[in-house]
């Protein structure tokens, strides 16, 4: 695989139109509508995977939060003015009412919307979703975000290498073994189509734009939620709350906080499984996240 592919058919990214500005949104399925919010950093194309395990009963709603994809920066920076925004695009889209799932560092702003517009929300899945008070971000991320020439310069660079790695299947291979638990490492080499998800992951990102002032802008939030303390979340929507109890990106203690601050939300946990589980664990967490929706979405 050297281009990045979807099973869903017409998946386009559109761009709609909202009283702050244009905001990047793919669009497939019919059903209750469920608003897919990607991690950092990423785009529209991350949520795909999902997208395609649950097209057939909701109408799945994939954005590009601002910085990354074609949506702007200004836009919205924090994580309430990110919620006002989705809130923004489905006005314009004519829908009431949606289950949010929010991945990885799209977490926070998924919490924020079934905060903030709360009768707007049937459910809120989140998935190895960032608490950025406990998060500890890696010193390399954080120079990257103060020294914005650095990944400008090199991203060129990364895009080109990175491609081209994806064509030799022993560099892939390797890849895996160092971003991969043992145990996914092992799901992976017995399942062609794992592999097949994990590559198409890495080419979404190659693929999309840069996202470097969404990248800077979610670790700049980060920051800014640990220096306020543990947070109040005030989420009345029923909630479940997936990850991998291996994760070494976004710890297991993230999501234990989530199930305990949201009042009567389900934590699963997948054994041996990191911060990829959506792809080495597919079957089963998108079962899970389907299950649930599907007694709540409306």
């Amino acid at each position: 695989m050297t281009r990045w592919t979807t099973t869903l058919t017409g998946l386009e990214p559109v761009m709609v139109s909202t009283p702050n500005g244009w905001v990047e949104v793919a669009r497939a399925g019919s059903g209750p509508a469920v608003l897919l919010i990607h991690g950092t950093p990423g785009s529209w194309r991350q949520a795909v995977p999902l997208a395609e395990d649950l097209a057939d009963a909701f109408k799945v709603l994939l954005l590009s939060r601002p910085g990354y994809g074609r949506t702007h920066i200004r836009l919205g920076r924090t994580y309430e003015e990110q919620a006002d925004l989705y809130a923004a695009v489905l006005d314009s889209l004519g829908i009431d009412k949606v289950a949010i799932v929010g991945v990885s560092g799209g977490g926070p702003s998924s919490i924020a919307f079934a905060s903030r517009h709360a009768d707007r929300v049937s459910a809120l899945v989140l998935a190895c979703a960032v608490a950025p008070h406990i998060l500890e971000v890696p010193r390399s991320m954080r120079v990257a975000a103060r020294v914005p020439a650095v990944p400008q310069l090199v991203a060129p660079l990364v895009r080109a290498f990175g491609r081209r790695r994806l064509t030799n299947p022993d560099r892939v291979r390797a890849e895996l073994q160092k971003s991969l638990t043992p145990d996914e490492y092992a799901h992976a080499d017995a399942d062609a189509s794992i592999t097949a998800d994990l590559v198409r992951h890495a080419l979404s990102h190659l693929e999309a734009p840069p996202g470097l002032s969404g990248m800077r802008n979610d670790l700049r939030q980060f920051e800014r939620a640990k220096r306020a303390g543990v947070p109040t979340l005030a989420v009345s929507a029923p909630t479940l709350v997936v990850h991998g109890d291996a994760d070494p990106v976004v710890g297991l203690d993230q999501a234990r906080f989530h199930a305990s601050a949201i009042p009567g939300a389900e934590l699963i946990t997948y054994e041996g499984a990191g911060h990829l589980f959506l792809m080495t664990r597919r079957k089963e967490a998108s079962a899970a996240i389907r299950e649930f929706l599907s007694a709540r979405a409306s």
